[in-house]
């Protein structure tokens, strides 16, 4: 027989925990100034691979502009790839590229009778310049054949059926010969792109701490905090200097980091506020949004967001080694919890959204906890894009609902450098919201036409 033993246990009155309460512990910290130079560097060898993707687009297919956030939108796909490198090279491997450029010739646009007529007309005046510019002498074999030219006359006589059916059996001609022109070159650039971004990470590799300089990270107060290294400057506004500060893990060293981070997000995605380059792709929900979102889901946990755009302190992003130390759990495609209620707004890339649908489909297989996430993606419809089709098929799909564009608003992905008075924008697209839950989380949060209600009244 055990005797029984007295024990002092405490009461529960007296057991809690307080996380508002910062440490004054100081630890010593190796700090690694080619942390400092290596993201240097990089700024510069990224921002030269931009510029050669510009000069070969333009040199290949006659590109007035780039499109708009092209290598961008390749960067940002190939980190979405699991367990990815910092430098991404399988260019070869997938055809976002392809979709990229083919989209400015028209090649992939859906022509019928709910294309307005101002946008045929620029498909039109499109096509007729990149069939001069690149079909060259067969250009004229062209317009002797097919008068595409002379729809631009006769554009304004012609009803829209009958434009519509013109233009598709003229545009067939300028694809056939144009297709093949455009492949070829197309695998050209994918290789040079490939050469671009294997050099860049081996380049990166030959950097070591003996051969760095000693220059520190300077922070100017102004009108906006400016950030600069070496001729490298960057700026940000005193709200998000100051909510970096506070997600700041460490004691020290904020100075250099901060200037790591702020080079990491302006440079690898090419930012150019003049056509909003660069910003699309972090665009967050409104504080309002968030509010609901923990009140009736109990969301506590952001699956894409940045240390700029965060609302929660608990998220996921794309640089886990520099976005860890403000917080980060890493990539959302790394990441993989068992319970808990979140938020899904990735970007607005067709990629990572059929990427983010498969990953959220495995993890509500694989759990019998809670698990929860409200997802808005853009209601891309025509054609349906993959990763909307799977979430619509879903077996753990309990609502879906479609909210209006121009009704409801974003806050733009440069919220951490403009003023604070100019950061709200209205969606141009229509934002379809899911709620994908397994059975327990069903149960833990349940979905209903009423709270439905008021996520989208939190979206106007």
């Amino acid at each position: 027989m055990f005797s029984k033993r007295k024990t002092n246990v405490p009461s529960t009155s007296q057991l809690g925990y307080n996380f508002s309460i910062k440490s004054n512990v100081v630890t010593k910290l190796k700090y690694h100034q080619n942390d400092l130079e290596k993201e240097y560097l990089r700024s510069k060898l990224i921002t030269e691979v931009h510029q050669r993707f510009d000069m070969e687009c333009k040199r290949l297919f006659f590109f007035r502009f780039t499109p708009k956030d092209s290598l961008n939108r390749i960067l940002l796909e190939q980190l979405s790839l699991p367990k990815n490198e910092l430098i991404p090279r399988h260019v070869l491997d997938l055809d976002t590229l392809d979709k990229e450029i083919k989209n400015v010739f028209c090649l992939t646009c859906k022509i019928d009778s709910k294309t307005v007529r101002i946008r045929l007309r620029k498909i039109i005046k499109e096509c007729i310049y990149f069939a001069k510019q690149m079909l060259q002498n067969d250009y004229f074999q062209l317009i002797e054949k097919n008068n595409l030219s002379d729809l631009l006359e006769l554009y304004d006589t012609l009803t829209d059926a009958e434009l519509e059916q013109i233009f598709l059996v003229k545009r067939a001609a300028y694809e056939n010969l144009l297709r093949s022109k455009i492949d070829s070159r197309l695998m050209y650039l994918k290789q040079v792109m490939f050469n671009e971004l294997t050099k860049l990470s081996f380049d990166l590799k030959k950097i070591k701490e003996e051969n760095c300089t000693s220059e520190k990270v300077s922070i100017e107060l102004g009108d906006n905090v400016v950030v600069s290294y070496k001729e490298k400057q960057f700026e940000l506004n005193y709200f998000h200097f100051n909510k970096l500060k506070d997600l700041f893990l460490l004691n020290e060293f904020f100075d250099e980091y901060l200037f790591v981070l702020l080079s990491r997000y302006q440079t690898f995605f090419r930012h150019n506020q003049q056509i909003n380059e660069g910003y699309g792709m972090q665009a967050s929900l409104p504080k309002n949004v968030f509010t609901q979102l923990y009140r009736l889901f109990g969301v506590t946990h952001e699956a894409f967001a940045s240390p700029f755009n965060c609302y929660f302190r608990n998220y996921c992003s794309a640089f886990a080694d520099i976005d860890c130390l403000f917080g980060s759990s890493g990539s959302f495609f790394d990441y993989e919890p068992i319970e808990g209620s979140f938020e899904a707004n990735p970007p607005f890339t067709e990629e990572v959204i059929e990427r983010m649908s498969i990953h959220i489909e495995n993890l509500l297989n694989n759990s019998a906890r809670p698990l929860s996430f409200v997802v808005f993606i853009p209601e891309w419809v025509d054609p349906p894009t993959p990763g909307l089709v799977n979430m619509e098929k879903s077996t753990f799909l309990r609502k879906m609902v479609s909210v209006e564009k121009n009704k409801h608003k974003y806050i733009c992905g440069s919220q951490y450098v403009d003023r604070l008075n100019s950061y709200l924008y209205n969606a141009g697209h229509n934002t379809r919201i899911f709620i994908l839950q397994n059975d327990a989380g069903n149960k833990e949060w349940p979905v209903d036409d009423t709270k439905m209600d008021f996520l989208i009244k939190a979206m106007e």
